[in-house]
């Protein structure tokens, strides 16, 4: 009698549980013209919920949120036709208590109102209403492009625009320091802000060749603070943001290239003591970066930080591979640390460390163009086989 007892208080404590994480689901969602200028959502749900909808940009999407509600089953192979101004729409679980629907829109201004409408009989479902209206008509046929649901790919929902064909790959090149920021500075004279610029214009010429799309931060000796950064990248809609940078030690007999991801903690006290060197930039120019937040905000960093960082590593990772057939490599290359420039929430991201500037060596091997054309090469190469991995 006990065993039932407790068999049953079990099943009654799961069964709540169960229910207090997702007590509604989407049966259904669809896309129609409402007037000559209002696109209409609808999805059906199997109980009343609360939603929020928010805008993220670059690029521009509108997001749904349905709280402690998921999907039914039949919605993972349901293709939903897009209309208008829609260009793409996927839907997914970022967590298991939430049902996410994201649509991906133009950049210009759009009008946005929703409203939830009460089942008409028992049998019916309730319905989730959201209006999209523009300044132009709305055209009747729909796009080519179709929904697709991202249930069983975890937090990936929204980084990049649905599409039925591959793009050109963007890479954001980031020299680090310029202007009045020199960066480390060698015991001959040479500034590390000159030696990341030839090494960033290097790179992009081999990295065009290869086919991919080439964004600098800079392309000439300015100051840029690292929010800025950040900012081009999202700008450029970039797929991998890689910024180059060259070391420094009081030990001049240290040497060797490393690679960072990011991580809020250092994986040594020398990756720790680097990145508050780093991060001091735009203390010391006028923005002090101590509160820091992604400028997209902390809904995309739930959205997509844990891809992000996976991919981050996936890329540190295949650099480091290439890089050690070529160039000497501190231990354990792969590195992590707190730097400001690799917070891109949705941008995978890594920082290169070319070598030590007080190391003597290596400084003569940093000033030669042979030198830096195979640090860039073994760039490719990596780039190469990170998209080929991820894709």
């Amino acid at each position: 009698m006990m065993k039932r007892l407790v068999s049953f208080v079990c099943f009654m404590i799961c069964l709540f549980l169960t229910l207090s994480v997702t007590a509604a689901s989407v049966s259904d969602i669809r896309i129609g013209r409402n007037k000559p200028n209002v696109v209409r959502l609808v999805a059906e749900l199997s109980e009343k919920t609360e939603a929020t909808v928010f805008r993220l940009m670059d690029p521009s999407r509108l997001v749904i949120d349905f709280k402690k509600t998921n999907f039914e089953p039949a919605m993972k192979t349901k293709r939903i036709p897009t209309m208008g101004f829609i260009t793409g729409l996927r839907f997914g679980q970022p967590n298991p208590d939430t049902a996410r629907i994201v649509l991906d829109l133009p950049n210009q201004t759009l009008t946005e109102s929703h409203f939830l409408l009460p089942p008409e009989t028992a049998k019916k479902p309730w319905r989730f209403v959201m209006d999209i209206s523009s300044d132009t008509p709305v055209s009747v046929q729909n796009t080519p492009k179709q929904s697709t649901s991202s249930a069983t790919t975890k937090s990936n929902i929204g980084l990049q625009p649905f599409s039925g064909k591959k793009r050109q790959k963007i890479i954001v090149l980031d020299p680090g320091h310029g202007g009045q920021d020199p960066g480390a500075i060698s015991k001959s004279g040479n500034y590390e802000k000159h030696l990341t610029l030839k090494m960033a214009k290097e790179a992009k010429t081999l990295l065009e060749k290869a086919g991919y799309k080439v964004v600098l931060t800079r392309d000439k000796d300015i100051y840029i603070t690292l929010r800025g950064r950040i900012q081009k990248a999202h700008k450029a809609n970039a797929d991998l943001f890689i910024s180059i940078h060259a070391d420094s030690a009081a030990n001049s007999s240290a040497r060797g290239l490393s690679v960072y991801t990011i991580s809020e903690r250092a994986s040594d006290v020398e990756a720790a003591a680097l990145a508050e060197r780093e991060n001091k930039a735009d203390i010391i120019f006028g923005m002090d970066l101590g509160d820091y937040q992604p400028e997209v905000g902390n809904i995309l960093i739930d959205l997509a930080k844990r891809d992000t960082m996976e991919k981050s590593a996936k890329y540190a990772t295949a650099l480091v591979k290439e890089m050690k057939k070529n160039v000497k490599l501190v231990p354990n290359a792969h590195r992590f640390a707190g730097f400001v420039v690799l917070k891109s929430p949705n941008i995978p991201s890594v920082l290169m460390e070319m070598g030590y500037l007080s190391n003597r060596t290596e400084e003569r091997n940093l000033q030669k163009q042979s030198y830096r054309k195979k640090l860039a090469e073994a760039m490719v190469k990596a780039v190469n086989s990170y998209f080929e991995e991820i894709e």
